[in-house]
């Protein structure tokens, strides 16, 4: 089944992080006294046609430092809020690496770098494809077989190093093998075929990445089910390219390669550091990360070629030189506006910007000063090629925010940037990309509140309520990635066994609260490896952890496609059959089902316990006895969502079958629970009995007193 795509997202917060926002909303609420009480008194001198003295402007400029302060400090603050480290992602790595290495036959070695990088959540959930699919192409058709290996004077394990690290502006990933390198040779050979380049032209490494990133293109020698189907590394240079990064890569032959990933650091979502500009009669803001220089030039020193304009010379190099409101509206600056004269020869202010090693320079009216700005994105109605949103700037007048890629494509002729023209194509009606200039006021505007209006309140309920169990499920995968791979180093660890087993027993639950009955079989199949394993009746050989952490993928699979809305219920069959081939043969005739009627529940010593407590602060004690009919689901996913249903109206002390039975499929339309509720007694009735008969297929419900 598909759920409904709820927009919300959770992650793991540090309590550290929110203590210190907790520390800035104080400050915030003292800045804000402070301020209010200055305004009272600027407003006191005005009214009273009294000079402003020097101690009310030292009081509004300490109030000003102050909230810049604490403006700096909650930015950086939601970024670290934002920001987690690689950990996870090289337990999905190292697992990937393990499941390849298996249906290759290529024995692999993984080293990953850089588990203590941080970066924002978004990107590592976005980056991960990408990742995954260039692994795969070094063992299939990077890493050679052992043979092979061998006879070229290398150990006959492949080795395959990722490693994450941050610089000032930017993630770099890179993925290198030691493997036989890309063969430059058949890449020419495709070059020349595509057109790319002629007989004796010589192969650059722009070129080569061209052709192994075109769609179709497989370097491969034959198609396997890991790669060579020419279907992938378009992709990823084309996801590479959405998130505003590059890819290269380097090879030699017989010693390996590396593929490289460049990545923009993210900020917060909505801030930016910004150079704020003037040119003609409109506010801009330069994302300071894309500002190059900012000069002022004599206009002697522009010069003019035939084929590409204006041209400006800066750091010995030739840029061309574009007026930033005609490559915005098609509207040419007036030599009034193009700067302040600041000498008699008059000097033009010139910005030089950069975007991927293209640069460009740009002729304004006016340098402003740096300032973090808050984008307010266009709602749909407009899309300006080059423009990425508006802003507020102080005295409350209205700006434009940059869209550096968009703006260095345009400059170079290379058309809309695929994201504006996607937002032109989405929208259909009024938003056309590469629109002049909106005409609008510098005057005072009213900032957009954050957050959804009433109108895009969500009324899906019981879709919130999944996301919200998925959500759950996606905080223990870590742990669970963590208790598997310490599990396979060392196979006895009791602790691991039990540890990977309640987890996998809770995601179970979730999923099968959340209605997703086939995904709780695939994942019950795997809790009963386990549950074996921990028993001792099985030992956790490599057979068993393949069963693991397929489940592990069988469930991130899950999470991805279903917070996407495009999960479709259903078991994995090859889990199922391999975790059915490790579990030791059930003798038919040891199969016994209970009498739920007449039989006695037998509480353990910790329930016992429970019950004397219970009894002793005058909280109620129930029976609930059911029959259901299960339908098409397995009859213990059915008996195990009705133990979840009464566990949270109370503490259930104990059943009939056993749980452990239960989960072993020792039940059939029928069972009693015995457990301790606080709820008023009409309500706990009606609520329980009425939700179990509505949503459950139980027949029949009966609710009494017992002890």
């Amino acid at each position: 089944m598909a759920e409904a795509h709820s927009s919300s997202e959770n992650m793991l917060v540090k309590i550290e992080n929110l203590d210190k926002l907790l520390n800035l909303a104080g400050d915030v609420i003292i800045s804000s006294s402070n301020l209010g009480l200055a305004q009272k008194n600027l407003q006191a001198l005005f009214e009273s046609h009294k000079q402003v003295n020097q101690e009310m402007v030292d009081s509004v400029s300490d109030l000003a430092t102050t909230s810049a302060d604490i403006s700096s400090e909650l930015h950086h603050l939601v970024q670290a809020i934002r920001t987690v480290d690689l950990k996870d992602l090289s337990f999905r790595t190292r697992r990937i690496i393990r499941d390849i290495s298996r249906k290759t036959g290529k024995q692999i070695i993984f080293d990953f770098e850089g588990e203590d990088t941080s970066i924002d959540k978004t990107v590592v959930e976005q980056i991960y494809d990408p990742i995954s699919h260039q692994l795969r192409n070094a063992i299939d058709h990077g890493i050679e077989d052992a043979i092979t290996r061998q006879k070229d004077g290398k150990s006959p394990e492949g080795h395959i190093v990722l490693r994450v690290y941050n610089t000032e502006s930017e993630t770099f990933v890179e993925i290198e093998d030691d493997g036989a390198g890309v063969n430059m040779e058949m890449i020419r050979e495709k070059a020349i075929a595509l057109g790319k380049m002629d007989e004796g032209d010589e192969l650059t490494e722009d070129v080569a990445l061209d052709v192994i990133c075109s769609a179709g293109v497989s370097t491969a020698k034959e198609v396997s089910e890991v790669s060579g189907r020419g279907v992938g590394m378009d992709v990823v240079r084309n996801h590479i390219s959405e998130l505003g990064g590059t890819v290269s890569f380097r090879t030699e032959a017989g010693k390996g390669s590396t593929f490289i990933f460049r990545v923009p650091l993210v900020s917060a979502v909505n801030i930016v550091d910004a150079l704020v500009v003037r040119s003609g009669r409109f506010l801009f803001g330069f994302p300071i990360s894309s500002v190059i220089s900012s000069m002022s030039i004599p206009k002697e020193e522009v010069t003019t070629t035939l084929s590409k304009g204006e041209m400006v010379k800066h750091l010995n190099s030739l840029l061309p030189l574009h007026c930033l409101n005609k490559l915005l509206d098609n509207e040419e600056l007036k030599e009034s506006e193009c700067g302040d004269v600041v000498d008699d020869d008059g000097k033009i202010p010139i910005l030089v910007i950069d975007y991927k090693g293209t640069r460009i320079a740009l002729k304004i009216s006016e340098f402003l000063s740096p300032q973090k700005l808050v984008i307010i994105p266009f709602n749909g109605a407009l899309n300006v090629d080059g423009l990425s949103g508006t802003t507020v700037l102080g005295g409350r007048k209205l700006g434009f925010i940059i869209d550096v890629t968009s703006l260095v494509a345009r400059a170079t002729g290379k058309g809309y940037s695929a994201g504006s023209q996607a937002k032109a194509d989405k929208n259909g009606k009024g938003g056309k990309a590469g629109a002049g200039l909106p005409e609008v006021k510098a005057e005072a505007v009213e900032v957009p509140k954050a957050g959804p209006t009433v109108g895009d309140e969500k009324e899906d309920v019981p879709a919130d309520n999944v996301q919200e169990f998925i959500a759950e499920i996606e905080k223990m995968m870590p742990q669970l990635n963590e208790a598997l791979f310490g599990l396979e180093n060392d196979p006895t660890n009791s602790e691991q066994i039990n540890l990977a087993f309640r987890l996998f027993h809770t995601i179970k639950g979730n999923l099968i609260m959340t209605g997703y009955a086939k995904g709780g079989e695939t994942v019950h199949s795997v809790e009963s490896v386990l549950d074996f394993a921990r028993s001792g009746q099985v030992d956790v050989s490599p057979e068993v952890m393949d069963v693991l952490m397929d489940g592990v993928s069988y469930v991130e699979d899950l999470i991805k496609h279903s917070k996407a809305g495009t999960w479709v219920d259903a078991v994995n069959d090859e889990i199922l059959v391999a975790g059915a081939s490790i579990l030791p043969k059930k003798e038919e005739t040891a199969k016994t089902i209970v009498d739920v009627s007449s039989g006695d529940i037998r509480f353990s010593h910790e329930a016992s316990y429970r019950a004397v407590d219970y009894r002793k602060q005058q909280i109620a004690l129930y029976q609930c006895y059911v029959e259901f009919d299960p339908g098409k689901q397995p009859s213990f996913l059915v008996a195990c969502l009705i133990y979840k249903v009464v566990s949270e109206l109370g503490d259930v002390l104990g059943t009939l079958p056993p749980l452990v039975d239960i989960e072993n499929g020792l039940v059939e339309g029928k069972m009693r629970l015995q457990f301790a509720s606080g709820i008023d007694p009409d309500k706990l009735k009606k609520t329980l009995v009425g939700h179990l008969t509505k949503h459950y297929g139980v027949t029949v419900a009966n609710l009494t007193h017992f002890g």
